[in-house]
């Protein structure tokens, strides 16, 4: 049976012919001749539609009374027996399940509105008899029949390829405002930040050339290097938040946990501040009240939270002020987990509420350092809210304009028993040059020529000999020409044009010599991150020391594998 006789047959089974005939003989206008319509000629104006129309019950059933043929193939089923079975011949049948209650909601809020005169217009999905997905756009209109009741009469388009086009267009149009959106974004923190890149950049450079121009004037010297110094440990911050944000937002940054003795730790990163407030007319105080003993803590990681919350009171905080760094130990669980509380008091320019909301997205600042005088390119208090989340803690921040911030952090750390803190290193003197423990030799392998001679006069002011190369292959060249045990210590770089500090150590690692399983390869680079390190030690190196390095950390360090590694190794040569 041909489609549209079957949905004749099905309407005429369906409909009172006689109730239908008598209600369209007292037609409107169209019908003023008093022409009679039989349900055969509804059926063939019906099919002469070109969409989908169909006519549904008002009442709770919303039982189909008549569909025509292209109704059939928008849902694509061949007889009207498919379309009973797929839709359960109900309007609501016909409509995406997830889309049943937005679609009738819709109609009766246009029905009831007068002003419709009783027309709806949805668009919703179906489903085809195959299971595709499609759209469609529905008109319809609210009409009572006599015998038959009230009923919907409705016209149907598949409009799913408009439908994608929209999509698409809109897609596009929220791409382009995405895209313009990042680009101010870019351009405004590309503006800040070479600003405040460039702020401490201009000190360095400007006091380097007082430097050159005071010879034998040692006060004013010493005040020089003071500031270069500072500038330079400004602009070393700047990228490490840059860094540390970076690793964060890809989850590269993992929780480090050692033994740590708390009460130490926090007292040795406020003394690295006191110099600076001492300097900026600053009255910084320390409250102290954690016990002694160890907690399990990744120290690298507080320290990071600790020296960013005073590092941004110490900005923001004009001479004369105070800095208040208070800790306690709070209540303590069967666990063995402690509640430690820290807080970073300040009586600088303070914060306005409505932006204390936002002081946790990275690059916000209430006031750009343009404006305050002070650098720092918006992402320290981001870092010290994701390192706290990693650590288990958590931070609260008050402020008032002008009358100064409080940053209280909360912190769980399971305590350690019974485990002696560590005997702090004797370090040399500030003042004190460090120098070499013993003759060595060293092979200092960097290509950056300015670097390599800061390595070299460095390390030959502490006594080292040095032999330097400008790649990781000349590297391994040297290594192979020289005699057994030559070099004591070979210090790499990383970044290298020919072979890099990676591939320069596993070809040493590799070479047909007595010595090269223990000679002693340190790291020396610009790849400064916890997943640089681990690189290192993987490709085969002893230790990784990052750049830019302390002088008298770097030649502690050497020191201490030198002789580590001589007396490992004691006896075998």
């Amino acid at each position: 049976m041909k489609p549209a006789a079957a949905v004749v047959e099905w309407a005429v089974m369906t409909y009172n012919i006689e109730e239908m005939t008598t209600h369209l003989s007292k037609g409107g206008p169209a019908l003023q001749d008093q022409t009679i319509l039989t349900l055969s000629d509804l059926a063939r104006i019906g099919e002469q539609i070109p969409g989908g129309y169909f006519v549904y019950r008002s009442d709770p059933t919303q039982e189909l009374l008549y569909l025509n043929g292209n109704t059939l193939k928008i849902f694509g089923c061949e007889t009207p027996e498919e379309f009973r079975e797929l839709t359960g011949n109900t309007f609501s049948g016909m409509v995406h399940p997830d889309d049943r209650e937005r679609v009738q909601r819709s109609i009766d809020e246009q029905i009831a509105d007068s002003a419709n005169e009783q027309l709806d217009n949805v668009e919703y999905r179906i489903l085809k008899k195959d299971g595709e997905l499609r759209w469609v756009d529905d008109y319809g209109r609210f009409t009572a029949l006599e015998g038959v009741g009230r009923v919907f009469s409705v016209f149907i388009t598949d409009v799913t390829e408009k439908r994608r086009a929209q999509e698409q267009r809109l897609h596009m149009e929220l791409d382009l405002e995405r895209e313009k959106r990042e680009s101010e974004i870019k351009s405004e923190f590309l503006f800040h930040i070479s600003h405040d890149i460039r702020t401490p950049l201009n000190a360095i450079l400007g006091f380097a050339e007082l430097l050159k121009r005071h010879p034998g004037e040692p006060d004013k010297q010493a005040e020089y290097i003071g500031h270069i110094r500072q500038s330079g440990s400004q602009l070393l911050m700047m990228i490490d938040d840059l860094l540390d944000l970076s690793r964060l937002e890809q989850g590269r940054l993992e929780n480090n946990v050692l033994p740590c003795a708390l009460a130490e730790k926090l007292d040795d990163i406020v003394s690295i501040f006191r110099p600076q407030a001492k300097e900026k007319q600053i009255t910084l105080i320390e409250e102290n009240a954690i016990p002694d003993g160890r907690v399990l803590l990744d120290g690298a990681r507080f320290t990071r939270v600790i020296s960013n919350l005073m590092d941004n009171a110490l900005k923001f905080t004009p001479a004369g002020g105070h800095i208040t760094v208070s800790a306690k130990k709070t209540e303590v669980s069967d666990s063995g987990y402690a509640r430690y509380v820290f807080s970073i008091a300040d009586t600088g320019i303070g914060m306005a509420e409505g932006f204390l909301k936002d002081i946790y997205k990275p690059f916000e600042q209430e006031v750009n350092s343009t404006r305050s005088g002070q650098q720092g390119v918006g992402v320290g208090l981001s870092i010290v809210k994701r390192l706290l989340d990693i650590m288990g803690g958590s931070i609260q921040a008050e402020s008032e304009k002008g009358k100064g911030s409080v940053f209280t952090i909360f912190l769980p750390l399971k305590e350690v028993n019974g485990e002696a803190a560590p005997q702090k290193t004797g370090e040399p003197e500030p003042e004190a040059a460090p120098r070499a423990e013993g003759q060595h030799r060293i092979l200092l392998v960097e290509d950056i020529e300015i670097n390599r001679m800061l390595a070299e006069t460095v390390l030959e002011e502490a006594g080292f000999q040095v032999e330097s190369v400008a790649d990781g292959s000349d590297a391994v060249e040297i290594v192979r020409d020289n005699p057994l045990w030559y070099y004591d210590l070979v210090l790499m770089d990383i970044q290298m044009p020919v072979m890099n500090g990676y591939e320069a150590t596993r070809a040493i690692r590799a070479l047909p010599r007595a010595d090269v399983k223990d000679m002693l390869i340190i790291a020396l680079s610009a790849n400064a991150s916890e997943e640089d390190k681990k690189m290192s030690l993987q490709s085969g190196m002893d230790h990784h020391i990052a750049k830019p390095f302390d002088v008298a950390s770097l030649i502690a360090t050497i020191n201490e594998h030198v002789c580590r590694k001589k007396e490992a190794v004691h006896g075998t040569r």
